[in-house]
């Protein structure tokens, strides 16, 4: 069970999600192929420097696994996460990516900041809260032929769940966070566009 759960949860980790996520919100408004995979290999490069940051903290032992579950460690890895999201941000402006990812990197980077705020308070699954927002929002833009992808929810907290990371609890506070965030992203897209 434990390998299953180890797998579940590296295959719907949010640093692996994010490439699949910059493609889709590019296919999604409109643009070419060549543009969303163009600016998913960039969102790879920032994605990658997070990765690589996460390796030297557990190196360096100011992290003690690469899910960084402990919620005393998060306070080192937030701020790391939204400078490299306000880099990314930066990028799109000077290279005129599309709108709507530049609207998506402002909605994660004011979800990573919602996040680091409640993460002071309560510990929620980080896993799961970013697999329901990308999940949710997936409904939203590719309408019913995406809905049994939210299977995938249950499936992430029950590996959670096993590999001791969080509680069930903490899982449900997570899919709470990550539904709230998605409705108010698609909520301030329908504003915007």
């Amino acid at each position: 069970m434990i390998r299953v759960a180890k797998v579940v949860t590296f295959i719907l980790h949010p640093l692996v999600l994010i490439a699949p996520a910059v493609f889709f919100v590019i296919v999604a408004s409109g643009h070419s192929y060549t543009d969303a995979l163009f600016w998913t290999f960039v969102a790879l490069f920032f994605t990658l420097s997070v990765i690589v940051y996460i390796l030297f903290g557990m190196k360096k032992g100011f992290f003690s696994n690469f899910d960084v579950s402990r919620r005393s460690q998060r306070i080192y890895l937030f701020p790391f996460i939204i400078f490299v999201g306000l880099l990314f941000l930066l990028t799109l402006l000077v290279f005129r990516g599309p709108v709507s990812l530049f609207l998506a990197m402002v909605y994660f980077v004011v979800a990573v900041l919602i996040l680091a705020f409640v993460n002071l308070k309560i510990k929620a699954s980080i896993h799961v809260g970013s697999l329901t927002a990308i999940l949710i929002s997936g409904v939203y833009f590719f309408g019913n032929s995406f809905l049994p992808f939210l299977l995938f929810i249950p499936v992430m907290a029950w590996a959670r769940v096993i590999e001791k990371r969080h509680t069930v609890r903490e899982t449900v506070v997570g899919a709470l966070m990550g539904s709230v965030l998605a409705f108010i992203g698609i909520i301030v897209v329908q504003y915007l566009l």
